[in-house]
């Protein structure tokens, strides 16, 4: 997300200043080993800070063991709160050390739910000092009903100063001083006064717009530069003519066509990739795939003779293709394997070079290549991308193929759980639960519980309430223990609760404390004799003992009687 880059680029900065070891020793020191992995986890790129302690590095393998050994690891409302609350903490250190930080996050009109959470927990927060969170959206992507318009309400309210610079399109006048600028023609700005009202008119004054149109005209020599008069010459009328039926993204689309073959390949695989994308996570997929195989599944133009007969062939040349797109500003290298489009609207006109009918195939084999050919460790890293471009294609996945797909979805519905990314979490569970099909419970059961069981509680967190009790009616449905059955109640419990039915609430908690064998007293008001009586028994079994020896005593380990407990704290919330 746009906020884990913020903090990525800020561990950098903080790494590579002289005050890394003094920031470095503060998290160690205030930070245990489990919060340290969480926050790891949650913050790709921020490892540097937790990684460094000898300790740590030999504690974690022993503490990620027996996590995936616990059966009751689960994620919910309090995980986020905790994880907000050592995000802050983090904060804490690196601003009172820096005395100052400024965090940037762009495109906020596309951030997530958990992300717009997080930046409400740590703007109320009084105690980060010296920190100032400036951010960039589009306001004609942004209603009054979005989430984000909401946040911005909230926080004034709770009384929060917010600066609000609106940074408009340019205007008639300022384009024309941009076109006069960049034609050097200060000296004869009338003579633009034509071709600069054609620029903003198709434009609108988008500044990225104006740029483009303007290449655009020199790639197609509508703009050239005369040597012999040593200065810019076009004709409008040719301008208006050739142009006058196409926008900007036509333009851009058309820009990106007079590529040779080789780079529009690329395009096409790094635009499936996403905004950003891994120089070895599109070699992966060249390797993979010959330029015929590329061709055939993402070419608009149907496949002729020709195609037939050409040598198949490996795509060619990557870091050369990679290279001219920069030039070409398309992108930009972030690190030595890393790049970013250079903006939303490059990459949406690279995706317009597939076939719209072809487009999801496309990008469930480059999935499919990615699931196969990528190490555990680039697999982990990538599992959010890789899951979903094998979603695009998963109508036309048959057989063990779509158990495979479905426990991947599995896989990064609990990784974005732990990551207090619910909604998308969601996402993930819902398909593995549609590519399981109906006879799921049949193939593997303990599957399709762990599906719905997690589904119904992002479903839950993330507000799809519909959708949450449709998973929770199917598992309570079938013919399974009350252990098996424990999540989704569990669940069910949380969510009346927070929708005002206590009463329900209690009524399911002392019927699961029934199912489980345990004590579940008649749901009224005990008597004051029954009160007595429990506070006697209670005060015996405790004889002489101290709130020290009731700390020490062991840890409850029985399963049935931690899930009742468990019910009576439902009860009392």
């Amino acid at each position: 997300s746009a906020f884990v880059d913020a903090l990525s680029s800020l561990t950098k900065f903080v790494m590579a200043g002289d005050k890394a070891q003094e920031i470095r020793a503060a998290v160690l020191n205030a930070f245990g080993v489990e919060d340290m992995l969480m926050l790891a986890r949650a913050l790709p790129g921020c490892e540097g800070l937790f990684d460094s302690n000898a300790q740590v590095m030999s504690q974690r393998q022993m503490f990620e063991e027996a996590e995936d050994a616990s059966k009751q690891q689960h994620y919910g409302k309090e995980s986020v709160g905790r994880l907000h609350y050592a995000i802050r903490a983090l904060l804490k250190i690196i601003c009172a050390s820096l005395q100052g930080v400024v965090l940037f996050i762009d495109d906020l009109q596309w951030c997530d739910s958990a992300t717009l959470d997080l930046l409400k927990s740590i703007s109320l927060d009084a105690g980060i000092p010296s920190l100032l969170i400036a951010g960039a959206y589009r306001e004609d992507e942004v209603t009054e009903s979005h989430q984000l318009k909401l946040l911005i309400r909230e926080k004034q309210q709770a009384g929060i100063e917010i600066t609000e610079i609106k940074i408009g399109n340019l205007s008639p006048e300022n384009v024309k001083s941009l076109v006069v600028e960049a034609l050097g023609m200060e000296d004869d700005e009338g003579a633009v006064s034509t071709l600069a009202m054609t620029v903003h008119k198709k434009t609108e004054g988008n500044v990225f717009f104006v740029l483009i149109f303007l290449k655009s005209l020199y790639d197609t020599k509508l703009l050239q530069y005369n040597f012999g008069s040593m200065r810019w010459v076009w004709d409008d009328d040719s301008i208006n003519t050739k142009l006058a039926t196409k926008n900007v993204a036509t333009i851009l689309v058309n820009k990106l066509q007079r590529f040779g073959e080789n780079s529009q390949i690329i395009l096409k695989i790094a635009a499936c990739l996403g905004a950003k994308f891994r120089t070895s996570v599109v070699a992966t997929v060249t390797e993979n795939m010959s330029q015929k195989e590329l061709r055939r599944l993402s070419s608009i133009a149907p496949e002729g003779p020709e195609d037939s007969d050409t040598e198949d062939t490996p795509v060619s040349s990557l870091d050369t293709c990679l290279q001219e797109l920069e030039e070409e500003g398309l992108w930009e290298r972030v690190t030595d394997d890393v790049w970013n489009f250079g903006h939303d609207q490059i990459q949406s006109a690279a995706l317009e070079l597939i076939s719209a009918d072809k487009r999801d195939h496309f990008r469930g084999e480059i999935g499919n290549i990615l699931m196969k050919r990528l190490d555990l460790e680039a697999l982990e890293a990538s599992l959010f991308e890789v899951v979903s471009l094998c979603n695009c294609s998963m109508a036309t996945i048959s057989g063990d193929g779509r158990e495979e797909l479905a426990r991947m979805n599995m896989r990064a519905g609990m990784k974005a759980s732990e990551n207090a990314a619910f909604g998308t979490a969601a996402v993930y569970f819902k398909a593995g639960r549609e590519l399981m099909g109906p006879e799921g419970w049949d193939d593997d059961q303990d599957m399709m519980i762990k599906l719905c069981s997690e589904g119904a509680n992002a479903c839950f967190i993330s507000g799809d309430l519909d959708t949450m009790h449709q998973f929770i009616d199917e598992v309570i449905s079938k013919d399974i223990s009350v252990d098996e059955k424990f999540r989704v109640y569990e669940i069910k419990c949380l969510a009346a609760i927070a929708v005002g039915k206590d009463e329900e609430s209690i009524a399911l908690s002392l019927e699961v404390r029934r199912q489980l064998g345990l004590p579940a007293p008649a749901h009224k008001p005990p008597s004051k004799i029954t009160i007595i009586k429990e506070f006697i028994k209670t005060k015996r079994a405790l004889g002489k003992m101290t709130a020290k020896d009731i700390a020490n005593l062991p840890s409850l380990t029985e399963e049935r009687i931690i899930k009742g407990q468990r019910m009576l704290e439902l009860m009392c919330t």
